[in-house]
């Protein structure tokens, strides 16, 4: 449970800076050459101290934080006995959207950001992120216990 948490938290930091990056116009501040920009920063492991880049790496880091999560947590719930069937199945379905926002990720560094990809872009992980936020709600007794718990 607190993995979905987790999961939900970075997905919406992950739309936040998103957004910052794409109407800062810093969606190529990393450079737009798949391989040597994508998922590199200009070449390099980590970005200039330029904030466009910082914030361009960022999501690419942000990304692929939230997607790590996403991932495990849908394989937990699926290995759990007893999951909440909607949570479950909500979980599946952000799974393989997440797979599809990351090609769709790389297609707008690739292609210098069109707007109508960008948007399908954008549209994608607003799916991924509502999808969780399901999941998350769907599994109330693991939302309860964390909630209350002293810790």
């Amino acid at each position: 449970m607190i993995l979905l948490i987790a999961t939900v938290i970075t997905l919406f930091a992950l739309l936040t800076v998103g957004a910052y990056v794409t109407v800062a116009g810093d969606g190529d501040a990393c450079g737009s050459s798949v391989p040597n920009d994508y998922p590199l920063c200009q070449g390099h492991f980590l970005p200039p101290p330029i904030l466009g880049a910082i914030a361009e790496y960022s999501h690419r880091v942000l990304a692929s934080l939230s997607s790590l999560f996403l991932i495990i947590t849908a394989f937990l719930f699926w290995r759990s006995k007893d999951p909440p069937v909607a949570a479950k199945q909500s979980l599946y379905v952000a799974s393989l959207l997440i797979i599809a926002e990351i090609i769709l990720g790389a297609a707008v560094v690739a292609t210098i950001e069109p707007p109508w990809l960008v948007t399908i872009h954008q549209a994608n992980a607003l799916l991924v992120f509502g999808f969780a936020v399901a999941a998350l709600a769907s599994d109330r007794r693991g939302l309860r216990t964390v909630l209350s718990s002293p810790n």
